[in-house]
């Protein structure tokens, strides 16, 4: 099999899986919504009844944040029912996820315009955003863009684009939002992308033929990046979340269910690791080394301080159990409660939600 039939025949993979798994989706909504259930005619008297005595909100305790600022979708987008996104995830296949690249003193989120039809986000556009009072530096189309490493490299946000005509890198100017690509070698189908700051690392091949390969280095130089082979399998419906993770001169592929350490100047295997069920990579004593980022974790800890969601709220509690502040979550367009997450950057603590941006507080010591 030639280099472009085997890229064409891995492309025709992953569209097929996103395919099926867009179309179950669509089959269990049509199902709650299309299928009656019929009820017995004693149905009242099964049905319980609550009282409104037995139906308490707790509301946490302390003083009320008042945020540094506040940014919302719409307003920044220009449109209506835009919503935030989190570069490092998948934009082309929505996978919901919300985030910011740091990078210096701005923060770089995507936008666009979700498409519950093609369970994708429409005309992306990348969003640099001034960390300290909240105003939109930039705002600009990327162009085709798959997803980013969570690390800007430099003054650039690195980025892949695998399902265009001609795969690049695409490289993103921290300063203007200006957009430039390199091709990709006609024989890779990277699928996944990550940064420390210094290198990219890609993963590329067929994953569910156990075929993938790891790349590092520079992509001034990607004919001279160093090269490992990952021989875990996965399935392309597996392999939407984080699978390159970086950290402190380490790396891990986890994929599969599989964990492959590696040095990340050299791609060497790194030995005396082991990943968790939780996420939390130890040393043959059992000892912690290094906890992988959740993006989903209700709970983010920042030097004395845990930042949690309880009821409506977001809570600052001190590891004294002292509630420093609760922040009232903000209401989405569809009347609920806005779900989010807490990140922490240098600059400080935020709320990503897919509607608002938040900024918190600066980081406590």
């Amino acid at each position: 099999m030639t280099d472009p039939q085997r890229r064409s025949t891995i492309r025709a993979g992953v569209a097929v899986a996103v395919a099926v798994v867009s179309v179950i989706a669509a089959v269990v909504v049509v199902s709650m919504h299309d299928v009656p259930v019929e009820l017995p005619a004693d149905s009242q008297a099964m049905t319980p009844t609550f009282s409104p005595e037995t139906i308490t909100t707790q509301v946490p305790s302390g003083p009320v944040l008042d945020p540094t600022w506040e940014i919302d979708a719409e307003s920044v987008y220009g449109r209506e029912f835009a919503a935030f996104r989190s570069p490092a995830a998948d934009l082309m296949f929505d996978s919901g996820a919300t985030g910011v690249i740091e990078a210096g003193d701005v923060l770089v989120t995507a936008a666009g315009l979700p498409n519950p039809r093609s369970y994708s986000v429409d005309a992306i556009e990348f969003v640099a955003i001034d960390a300290e009072d909240g105003d939109v530096r930039w705002k600009k189309s990327p162009g085709s863009v798959d997803q980013c490493a969570s690390e800007a490299v430099g003054d650039e946000i690195v980025c892949l684009d695998s399902y265009s005509d001609i795969p690049s890198i695409v490289r993103i100017g921290v300063d203007d939002g200006e957009a430039r690509r390199t091709s990709i070698p006609e024989a890779w189908f990277p699928y996944a992308i990550e940064s420390d700051g210094e290198s990219v690392f890609l993963l590329e091949g067929n994953p569910e033929d156990g075929e993938s390969v790891l790349y590092g280095g520079s992509v001034d130089a990607l004919d001279q990046m160093w090269s490992r082979p990952i021989t875990s399998s996965a399935g392309w419906e597996d392999v939407a979340g984080p699978l390159i993770h970086v950290d402190d001169g380490r790396g891990v592929v986890t994929l599969g269910g599989e964990a492959t350490f590696f040095d990340p100047r050299t791609g060497t295997p790194v030995d005396g690791l082991e990943l968790t069920a939780d996420a939390t990579v130890v040393d043959r004593s059992g000892t912690e080394v290094w906890a992988l980022q959740d993006p989903y974790s209700s709970e983010t800890f920042v030097g004395n301080t845990v930042y949690s969601f309880e009821e409506n709220a977001l809570v600052a509690t001190t590891d004294s159990n002292d509630v420093r502040w609760r922040w009232p979550l903000p209401e989405g367009v569809d009347g609920f409660t806005e779900s989010g997450s807490i990140v922490e950057a240098q600059s400080g603590v935020f709320f990503l939600g897919a509607e608002s941006m938040v900024r918190l507080e600066s980081v406590p010591t």
